[in-house]
């Protein structure tokens, strides 16, 4: 149903527009920066406090004294002062390309004033409560002992941000890496498809050319659509379908009543996402292999349903079936060995996969797809980590 916007009143005064801008524009991008910042200071603060609780928590197991275990927390406190300044050090060291020996020489060298800083800190937080007496400010022998354990902390935090830095690093290449061998599967199968879809449309131009102009035009919209999910390892699956329906189109044209295609799916699952024309391949094995050999044609099934956090498809035929002794192993598909490993590709590290080509009982083939469940707004992706 098209909705349409309400009459306006020819007599209304008129509202001047509201200005939007590049004004607009930068205060909403303020605004996340800031938001941003303050999430970072919450999550530092916190951190520290809990690391200065546990160091308290392990002191009182000597015997419990409020001095000791308040002046393990307000030593973390004075870290959480000192390590914003610590991450834009380091996060201006890092862009500037040094060395690893570089890095780790200057990292040192700034080691000793943050050390330094961190020992008036501590003693300024200590020296209000008189049962600290091995505060520097009250006691100086004990300035060597801040200073040394200074250093030590400074590059226990240097340490910590640089192995989080390098494990996000690792993530992202591989999260590249599987994008890229995703996209070259991908084009392994487009020109595949595309090869049987003309070889297909070719062999009605003479015979039948109102025929083959529709299947072009039928053609031109999948491509079309395929295009728009390009850039998308993963669709919808109200998306897949759309796509899987123009293709239907093309075959329903050459078979006609030869060809009975059946798609049942449940509503709730049509935002769940699966790999870009995931469904393509395996109804056209189904056609190629199993209908098309066929004098009679034949009838194709196409499932999809939610099996406790997996999201099954199953594609079903009534065709001639798998030659005897077929194993996927052996198959020379194209359409077949791709779909496999980008299910690999893509799920062998979100809960698992399954995909099964067997017989049918009676005659015909069956493949099953089962994948995690999963949206736009879930976690769980295989390569999102």
């Amino acid at each position: 149903m098209l909705l349409s916007h309400p009459p306006t009143d020819p007599y209304a005064p008129a509202v001047p527009p509201r200005r939007t801008g590049r004004f607009d524009g930068f205060s909403l991008k303020l605004a996340g920066i800031w938001q941003g910042r303050i999430r970072a200071a919450i999550l530092i603060f916190l951190g520290w406090t809990a690391l200065g609780l546990f160091w308290g928590m392990a002191e009182t197991l000597r015997g419990f004294s409020w001095a000791l275990f308040v002046s393990k927390l307000l030593d973390a406190w004075a870290w959480a002062l000192l390590t914003p300044a610590i991450l834009l050090i380091d996060r201006r060291l890092s862009s500037v390309g040094q060395s690893f020996v570089r890095l780790s020489a200057l990292h040192f060298l700034l080691s000793i004033p943050f050390s330094l800083l961190h020992t008036g800190l501590a003693g300024l937080f200590f020296y209000p409560i008189p049962g600290i007496w091995w505060s520097p400010w009250r006691n100086t022998e004990f300035l060597n002992y801040f200073f040394l354990a200074g250093l030590g902390t400074y590059w226990f935090v240097v340490g910590a941000v640089r192995a989080f830095k390098f494990y996000n690093s690792s993530l992202i290449s591989e999260k590249r890496l599987v994008e890229s061998h995703l996209n070259a599967l991908r084009l392994q199968l487009e020109p595949h498809f595309l090869f049987n879809a003309l070889n297909a449309i070719s062999s009605e131009v003479a015979s039948n050319p109102g025929m083959a102009r529709e299947m072009i035009e039928d053609l031109g919209a999948l491509l079309r659509r395929s295009l728009e999910c390009q850039g998308s390892a993963e669709i919808t699956l109200a998306q897949e379908l759309a796509l899987l329906d123009h293709y239907l189109a093309i075959q329903r044209h050459r078979f006609r009543e030869r060809l009975d295609v059946r798609i049942e799916v449940e509503p709730a699952i049509l935002s769940a996402l699966v790999p870009s024309m995931l469904l393509q391949p395996l109804i056209e094995n189904a056609i190629r292999h199993g209908i098309e050999a066929r004098s009679l044609g034949g009838a194709i099934a196409v499932t999809a349903r939610q099996v406790g956090d997996k999201l099954e498809i199953r594609v079903l035929d009534d065709g001639v079936g798998l030659p005897p002794m077929w194993h996927m192993e052996a198959s020379a598909g194209v359409g077949l060995r791709v779909t496999k490993e980008r299910l690999e590709a893509l799920y062998s590290r979100a809960g698992g996969h399954d995909f099964t080509v067997c017989p049918r009982e009676g005659k015909g083939t069956e493949v099953t797809v089962r994948i995690p469940l999963h949206t736009n707004g879930d976690e769980t992706r295989a390569i999102a980590a």
